[in-house]
């Protein structure tokens, strides 16, 4: 790849570097869970102000993973445009016009004087699983600062543990930076490429830069998702605690999480509805992340309307039960883009 896109960032640097500061951030993960386990098992708090810089430090490692996954996207955006020859720009903006014709949403057309880009968000392959669990962490020491329960602040930072754990070894967004984007390109800027070889690469990546890579509502339909997942693993966490033993202050942390993960959970799929018209078309809706979606919807939408009735016998109960399954039907719905064929699917 390296060979293939020369004067781009070296695939090695930005790997080495991504990869240590990955490792730094397990090693902060580890860390942080052996005081976690002993503060499950402990009737009184123990090594609270050193979880507490831990929490801080594994933050700042997000951030700082984060600000280089952005600054390796904006070399994309610089010094990958897709360049098309004049001869066969005239071609290409032919066919595109013609296109256009039959179609609700139309490419635009070429311009010499401004070569099409790459404007890529920073969620998308593995690097969404980076922007999710930073969210998450962000949550946690939010919520490890309002409340003083050393078994509840445990439970979030096994959890956070968790993630960067499977961040690590399943979902490194640095080993191999998007394998997927590179591998659909690669033939656009491999040398000795004839005319009509380009044409065709041309029109299987425009469309896609178009309606995928650079759409306006990839910047708002997944982040506000990835953000309502945090927000939904903290209200899994209330939850459990919640039938384990009533304490009203974190039945309220709960609720605070469940209102501004419902809003950015509905407002992100409310986003989604025009994305899909115009890049699928009307034949969408029994897309099965969608369906399984709006089931998670309705179950969240449940959990805060039963909240209302929490003082009421058995309701303190049955909602702490809703916040759990909200958290399965969060992962179900996940799980649909790699188990079931539709337009969401990863595969």
């Amino acid at each position: 790849m390296e060979k293939v896109l020369p004067g781009m960032l070296s695939f090695k640097t930005f790997s080495q570097s991504g990869t240590f500061l990955l490792t730094v951030l397990l090693i902060a993960a580890g860390i942080i869970s052996f005081p976690a386990v002993l503060n499950l098992a402990s009737s009184s708090p123990r090594y609270q102000r050193s979880s507490t810089v831990l929490l801080v430090v594994i933050n700042l490692l997000f951030a700082a993973g984060f600000l280089w996954i952005c600054w390796f996207h904006l070399q994309i955006y610089m010094k990958l445009p897709l360049e098309v020859p004049e001869n066969l720009m005239i071609w290409i903006n032919q066919q595109l016009t013609m296109m256009n014709k039959g179609s609700s949403y139309g490419l635009p057309l070429l311009d010499a004087a401004a070569p099409p880009r790459y404007k890529i968000p920073v969620w998308i392959e593995n690097e969404k699983y980076f922007f999710w669990f930073m969210c998450y962490g962000v949550m946690a020491l939010m919520v490890h600062l309002r409340l003083q329960s050393h078994r509840f602040r445990a439970i979030l930072h096994i959890f956070l543990a968790l993630q960067i754990f499977i961040l690590y070894i399943w979902a490194d967004p640095f080993t191999s930076p998007l394998p997927q984007f590179f591998t659909e390109i690669a033939p656009w800027f491999a040398p000795g490429q004839s005319i009509m070889a380009k044409a065709g690469y041309f029109m299987r990546l425009y469309p896609k830069m178009i309606f995928y890579y650079n759409a306006e509502y990839m910047w708002f339909h997944p982040p506000l998702l990835f953000v309502s997942y945090g927000a939904i693993t903290i209200i899994f966490i209330t939850s459990v605690f919640m039938l384990v033993k009533r304490e009203l202050v974190i039945e309220k942390v709960g609720y605070d999480y469940a209102k501004l993960g419902f809003f950015m959970l509905t407002l992100g799929m409310l986003l989604g509805y025009p994305w899909a018209l115009k890049a699928w078309g009307p034949n969408w809706w029994w897309d099965p992340k969608i369906c399984s979606s709006l089931m998670m919807w309705a179950v969240f939408s449940t959990y805060l309307h039963t909240r209302l009735y929490a003082n009421k016998k058995f309701m303190w109960y049955f909602t702490s039960f809703l916040g759990i399954l909200c958290f399965l039907a969060m992962i179900f719905t996940f799980l649909t883009s790699f188990y079931f064929p539709g337009e969401h699917t990863f595969q």
